[in-house]
């Protein structure tokens, strides 16, 4: 009875057990693959900063939504313009004051113009009845009364040249004050432009459409609204979202190995998960730190998109890339879950012999290149 019991037990567990998984090795040509990771994000992107300022910070007052598509004319930040507007407000009444005085001393001018000519006229006057007095005939009048009228016509002919010189002066004066304050009102206009042009700087506008990404501050966070932020920092980008690429960086040791127009396999969870075929845009001139916090050094690495994926990604969208930087040849290979481990070594079931240590070369797409241990033909559990 026990060992009926032991036999159904024994069959049980065996129809359980899943019948055992082969693979025939075949020599074949096997891509040789750099992994990396990436971002999708446009080709096409314009980048707004703080515009430049008479101060080393300035705050954001206002940010566009992350995410937002906006159209253009639509704001996509704003900064605080406090400062300049107490400036034009200053520069305004500095500017109606002038020309309040211009417009007072115009008026003035007039006035004093008609006065001086009237003096003038009056002096000239005087001074053509001396002389027509003093012209006649001396035999006429005693000796004493001519003198006096020649002493007469003197003083008129002086006080009308006093008087014209006093005329000239006070026109110099009046043209000297006219001239300065005429200068300040041209540079009091020019200064208050400057600084409408400034305020009106600092409101970004979309030049065109496009999707509104928020820019980062120094611990790589978004940045918000009441931040301070400084001349050459991005505040906020605009990407043009029918020319996307992945931007992915590269780690230091293959860096050497990665070109442009090599073939490269996408993988994006996002879009389902689907494997996409691109190519290397752009490769880095420098290796660089991976960021402010870590040691790792990479190099940037532009990737393209096929063209029936635009409108389906988003920017911002992760990607797992592998690069083809190589092709293994008329070569053997397996994957992960073929090998078995005995001592650290690799090694694999083959059919009829059993466990068989095996030499692993490079990686290719997940498969290990065998380099020695097995043979074309042969069948390798998995």
């Amino acid at each position: 009875m026990r060992r009926f019991v032991l036999v159904l037990v024994l069959a049980a567990f065996a129809g359980s057990v899943p019948a055992q998984q082969w693979s025939r090795m075949e020599l074949g040509d096997h891509p040789i693959t750099v992994s990396a990771s990436g971002i999708v994000v446009s080709a096409d992107t314009l980048r707004f900063g703080p515009p430049p300022n008479r101060r080393w910070r300035i705050a954001i007052t206002h940010l566009a939504s992350e995410g937002a598509r906006v159209k253009a004319g639509e704001v996509l930040a704003r900064f605080d313009g406090s400062a300049t507007d107490d400036r034009i407000r200053t520069l305004t009444a500095d500017l109606n004051a002038k020309q309040s005085e211009l417009e007072s001393l115009l008026e003035t001018q007039a006035s004093e113009l008609e006065d001086a000519k009237v003096r003038l006229a009056a002096a000239r006057s005087a001074a053509d009845k001396a002389a027509r007095k003093a012209a006649a005939d001396a035999e006429l009048f005693a000796s004493l009364e001519y003198k006096k009228l020649v002493e007469e016509r003197e003083v008129a002919q002086q006080l009308l040249a006093f008087e014209r010189e006093r005329i000239e002066l006070a026109a110099r004066v009046r043209e000297a004050k006219e001239a300065e304050l005429e200068a300040d009102i041209r540079r009091l206009q020019s200064e208050l432009a400057g600084a409408q042009r400034e305020l009106e700087s600092f409101t970004i506008t979309a030049p065109r459409d496009g999707l509104v990404i928020i820019g980062v501050n120094r611990e790589g966070q978004k940045l918000d609204v009441n931040e301070q932020v400084n001349p050459g920092m991005i505040v906020v980008e605009l990407a043009n979202e029918d020319d996307l690429v992945i931007q992915a960086e590269v780690p230091e040791f293959a860096a050497n190995r990665v070109h442009t127009g090599q073939n490269v396999t996408i993988t994006i969870e996002a879009a389902g998960g689907s494997e996409l075929a691109g190519k290397v845009l752009d490769v880095g001139s420098v290796v660089r730190r991976q960021s402010r916090y870590s040691q790792a050094m990479v190099l940037d690495v532009t990737v393209s998109l096929p063209e029936n994926v635009i409108g389906v990604l988003r920017s911002g969208m992760t990607a797992k890339l592998d690069i083809v930087v190589d092709t293994q040849r008329d070569a053997l290979a397996l994957p992960d879950s073929a090998l078995q481990y005995r001592d650290g070594k690799p090694g694999v079931t083959v059919r009829g012999d059993g466990w068989r240590p095996v030499v692993l070369g490079r990686v290719s797409g997940g498969m290990h290149i065998i380099e020695r241990g097995l043979e074309p033909g042969e069948e390798v559990a998995l």
